[in-house]
């Protein structure tokens, strides 16, 4: 610890909600908040900060990341750190760094081999020790994913998992959320919980709501199928004793759905009335961003990435791939289709540009690409209404999340989408030009994510808490980066503070 620091002359949004009032704030030697009082005394703090009338607030939280082992690689956490972000909800998708089993240990170690760490722990416990002794400067609150547990019992192959296999994923379950895991997210897009029954899920949330925690999911479907795949999750929710559910990343996908938007709505409040609380996270950006891999047609798109990059060694089945593709997907799907990162060697100068500026045949671009290193192809695709997420974001039981990982500012570990830098200040941002008072918008990336979540010490600014804060000027907050230079880092971030210390200026 540095000492006392003394951050003068700002005004609090404490994370709760509550009108801004002006004041100075106080740390003590153990790094939490000591005092927050109207004046303070430059003379009791080793180190004064002016605030010069901004924003003094709790440390942003992520409500979607995927920082899971990309903040053990580059501990400073840069791109999250720099956007005022101080913690964040990972495991999301169906995806956690655990449990780990021989029936999923060589696809997870394949899966994040590109950031060089060993996975030495199999639980919950033993990843949550690996984060301390790796210094992460982000705190990672870890969901235990749905397909990191399933294939830790029967590994990555379609069908049903059967009664005792289901009793063996709820057993593993119960430690993790003992070991302090917050909830458990679904992946029901992605291998292998795209195979997943009702009864497996709602034999899994029954856990979950025993042990009062949260379950989020990434819908079987956010386009064609939302409402039936929004139904499903309430449903089964209901009849389970869940009490928190929460949607990932909540969008209408695809310009033929944009209207569904208000019966989505219907449904949500329908649930609230019945006694669910659900709520959703958003990033501010109409481009998603996820593995190139979900593209694929029929059987190719239920192939684990191992499986798929054997199959596509064989030239003949690459090209078989190829010609699928140009079957299944239209001129204007590929028109919608980035390269955001990949590692192979003729496509890598066409990341962040669209996938039909690689070459006139973009079937057989993504083809190559997959065949190279499906793991860290990566893609963004346009199709989402602005009018639409601007909605969502204004949504009382909405927060803030980048569904992006914590990275350093080169690209040592690929390209990424400019929510990895920007996403919850551009997040403020809207909400600020969209009228809203500065501490709403504080609160729905600070406190309301840590109410939902049930974090024990994070999301609010107060006496005894810990000093995990961010100065932000209202005025020049924002995101900027964007797919050609993605690595920008957020403007309107002056300070940024971890347990009482600087750990990120705008001027340094």
């Amino acid at each position: 610890m540095t000492g006392k620091l003394l951050i003068e002359n700002v005004w609090l949004a404490d994370g709760t909600g509550a009108p801004l009032r002006k004041c100075a704030c106080l740390t003590d030697d153990s790094g939490r908040i000591a005092s927050i009082e109207k004046g303070g005394s430059a003379c009791a703090a080793e180190t004064v900060v002016a605030g010069n009338g901004k924003i003094l607030a709790p440390g942003f939280i992520d409500a979607h990341g995927h920082s899971d082992i990309s903040a053990l690689a580059s501990p400073e956490c840069f791109s999250k750190i720099s956007q005022g972000v101080t913690a964040e909800i990972c495991g999301n998708c169906g995806l956690s760094a655990f449990p780990v089993t021989p029936e999923n240990r060589s696809h997870l170690e394949e899966l994040y081999a590109n950031y060089g760490k060993t996975i030495a722990w199999s639980s919950c416990a033993g990843y949550r020790e690996a984060v301390r002794n790796a210094g992460a400067l982000l705190d990672l609150y870890p969901l235990c994913g749905h397909n990191t547990l399933r294939a830790a019992v029967r590994g990555y192959g379609e069908g049903e998992a059967s009664a005792e296999e289901i009793s063996k994923m709820c057993g593993l379950l119960d430690e993790i959320l003992e070991q302090g895991a917050p909830g458990l997210s679904f992946g029901l897009l992605y291998t292998p919980g795209v195979f997943a029954t009702p009864g497996e899920i709602g034999a899994l949330m029954t856990r979950v709501a025993g042990a009062g925690k949260i379950c989020t999911a990434h819908l079987r479907s956010e386009g064609d199928r939302l409402l039936e795949s929004v139904s499903e999750m309430i449903e089964l929710a209901l009849e389970a004793g869940l009490k928190r559910f929460h949607i990932s990343h909540m969008k209408t996908a695809g310009k033929a759905n944009f209207h569904k938007l208000a019966p989505l709505l219907g449904l949500i409040d329908e649930a609230r009335n019945r006694g669910l609380e659900i709520s959703c996270d958003r990033y501010p950006y109409t481009e998603s961003m996820t593995q190139l891999s979900v593209i694929l047609p029929g059987a190719w798109g239920k192939m684990d990435d191992g499986t798929l990059k054997r199959t596509l060694a064989d030239p003949e089945n690459l090209l078989r791939l190829a010609e699928e593709l140009r079957r299944s997907r239209t001129p204007e799907e590929w028109e919608r289709c980035r390269i955001v990162s990949c590692t192979h060697p003729k496509y890598r100068a066409f990341q962040g540009k669209k996938i039909t500026a690689a070459g006139p045949d973009p079937a057989l671009t993504a083809a190559e690409i997959l065949a190279f290193d499906p793991v860290n192809a990566q893609a963004a695709f346009s199709g989402m209404s602005e009018e639409n997420m601007r909605r969502i974001i204004q949504l009382p039981y909405c927060v803030g999340g980048s569904d992006g990982n914590a990275l350093p500012p080169d690209r040592r570990f690929g390209a990424s989408h400019p929510r990895a830098f920007g996403a919850l200040a551009k997040f403020v941002r809207l909400l600020l030009d969209m009228g809203s008072s500065p501490e709403n918008a504080v609160r729905k990336v600070t406190g309301l994510t840590a109410e939902l979540f049930s974090l024990p010490d994070a999301g609010l600014a107060a006496p005894g808490r810990r000093a995990d804060m961010v100065l932000f000027d209202p005025d020049t907050i924002d995101g900027n980066a964007d797919f050609s230079a993605p690595e920008t880092p957020a403007s309107g971030i002056a300070y940024v503070f971890k347990n009482g210390e600087i750990v990120y200026s705008s001027r340094s």
